[in-house]
């Protein structure tokens, strides 16, 4: 009888000592987010200090990362998150890694890992550790397997970019004049890397067009001011459009190559 008696008041026991179920059973943070924030961490709290703006970017990103993972976990019915979403980084320190390149080769593998909307905060991340430092296109090479309308529409960004940047120097002014002669130069690098990835594609997707007309948005410029006005917004609109294509891009090959180019377009 005593033993009956124990059994019945169990249940009592548990709901007086339990949380909720949510607490048990509830979101966990995306392992793949929170590995990729660890890594992050590491990179500030262990990386070499000296190196001012890669520390403080990965400090940023860190903690970018564990919002998102945050955010993925939702709210519970109280508008909290539920505790259930531990963002943590346990005890095990990771070695920073202090370098673009590994950030650039973990990325184009974890894009594919994470959520689909956490894929444009994880590329941007990668473009902008890419573009602290110059970026070589040398390493790009083709042809595309995937994602050759991708890299065509791109081709024909960059020209008409080129093109617009020929207009614009019609009015610019010396510092304007310099500014337009490094942004034509840096065009036609990524041009390059981008006709070596379309390598076999259709020959008229390489070709310049004939002529262009200014889209809406944008108006033809007649004083060095509005000549300004105009390469910035060029430039601004394609480093969206680079960055853009990275974040989708279908293949790891044009993953890891859009990024180089959105970073080397950022950066110019």
């Amino acid at each position: 009888m005593q033993r009956v008696k124990k059994l019945m008041v169990l249940p009592a026991a548990l709901l007086l000592t339990s949380c909720t179920v949510m607490d048990v059973v509830g979101p966990r943070a995306n392992g793949e987010i929170m590995s990729l924030a660890k890594q992050a961490s590491a990179d500030w709290v262990f990386g070499d200090p000296s190196r001012e703006q890669w520390h403080e970017m990965r400090k940023k990103q860190s903690e970018e990362l564990k919002n998102e993972a945050l955010r993925l976990c939702g709210l519970d019915a109280q508008g909290e998150t539920p505790a259930s979403c531990d963002v943590g980084y346990g005890d095990t320190d990771l070695p920073a890694t202090g370098n673009a390149s590994a950030l650039l080769e973990r990325t184009v593998v974890a894009a594919d890992k994470v959520p689909e909307e956490s894929v444009d905060l994880v590329v941007a991340q990668a473009v902008d550790a890419v573009a602290l430092a110059p970026v070589d296109l040398d390493r790009i090479e083709g042809p595309l397997a995937d994602d050759t309308a991708s890299a065509a529409d791109l081709l024909a960004r960059e020209n008409a970019l080129y093109y617009g940047l020929g207009i614009a120097l019609a009015h610019a002014d010396g510092d304007l004049r310099a500014r337009i002669g490094a942004l034509r130069e840096a065009s036609h690098e990524r041009t390059a890397a981008l006709t070596r990835l379309l390598d076999g594609a259709d020959g008229q997707a390489l070709v310049p067009a004939a002529g262009y007309s200014f889209a809406d948005g944008y108006t033809e410029p007649e004083t060095a001011d509005q000549a300004a006005e105009l390469v910035k917004t060029m430039q601004g609109d394609l480093v969206k459009q680079w960055r853009y294509a990275a974040a989708h891009a279908e293949s790891k090959q044009w993953r890891e190559a859009a990024i180089l180019l959105a970073a080397h377009a950022q950066r110019a």
